[in-house]
């Protein structure tokens, strides 16, 4: 798979770079990007000068700023493994996201929040794609994701493990009002359907965000920050970030 713009790059080799085949940088611009030059370097990681009409034909219509990467195939986590873990307690579930912007934006505040595990279904969902890594600013590669065939099904699994499965929806709750201490799942929905029926229906209570604008409801990534910072200051902790490297 390619990927593209300096901070996936980055973040790529700083995590996984046995996974990273080359970087490519354009001819043009190897001047401003002699720090990821270096960093994939001292990772091992080959690096090859092209043409730019290359890197533009490799990202695609992608904003690259010059640099694209090869890598391997991202292998989703273990849902069952991550789950058994005893320092697994914060999971979001995203019910049948297909935007890649905003899939890379959830990422991204999954991994400021220090979620410990994002799950997407298997089927009307987009997965990580080159936009959505692109989008995620790196946090891709540090966030385990989840791919279940059966959202339902997993709702229960969760709950048999001792967690609260939260839903973001019309009609609940306030976040604040909420007890959102110990272990939970919070569940978003579609860009423009929300959360199925079915998956809504297992979940055990439902949150709110309350609007005082003009505006009925946030972006799903908007509202997926202000309930995942709410559940990380009940639980009055923020992960430390792995070690780059």
């Amino acid at each position: 798979m390619i990927i593209y713009g300096v901070n996936p790059i980055l973040e790529a080799i700083r995590s996984h770079s046995e996974r990273v085949r080359y970087v490519g940088v354009a001819r043009e611009e190897t001047a401003r990007h002699q720090r990821l030059i270096a960093e994939a370097k001292r990772a091992g990681v080959a690096v090859r000068n092209l043409a730019s009409e290359q890197i533009d034909r490799l990202a695609g219509r992608g904003v690259h700023n010059g640099v694209v990467a090869e890598i391997s195939e991202t292998a989703f986590a273990d849902f069952d493994d991550v789950i058994a873990a005893e320092e697994t307690t914060f999971v979001l579930i995203l019910d049948s996201i297909t935007d890649p912007q905003n899939f890379g934006a959830i990422l991204r505040v999954a991994d400021g929040f220090g979620v410990d595990l994002v799950v997407i279904p298997e089927h009307d969902s987009v997965g990580l794609t080159p936009v959505a890594v692109k989008a995620s600013a790196g946090a891709s590669e540090w966030v385990p994701v989840a791919q279940v065939t059966n959202l339902a099904r997993t709702i229960e699994t969760l709950q048999k493990a001792g967690y609260w499965v939260y839903a973001a929806a019309d009609g609940g709750n306030p976040p604040q009002a909420i007890d959102l201490r110990g272990k939970v799942a919070l569940v978003v929905g579609n860009e423009g359907k929300g959360i199925r029926r079915n998956v809504l229906e297992h979940c055990d209570r439902v949150v709110t965000i309350p609007m005082q604008g003009h505006i009925e409801s946030f972006n799903v990534a908007t509202a997926a920050a202000v309930l995942c910072y709410e559940v990380r200051r009940q639980q009055g902790e923020q992960k430390p970030r792995p070690p780059a490297g």
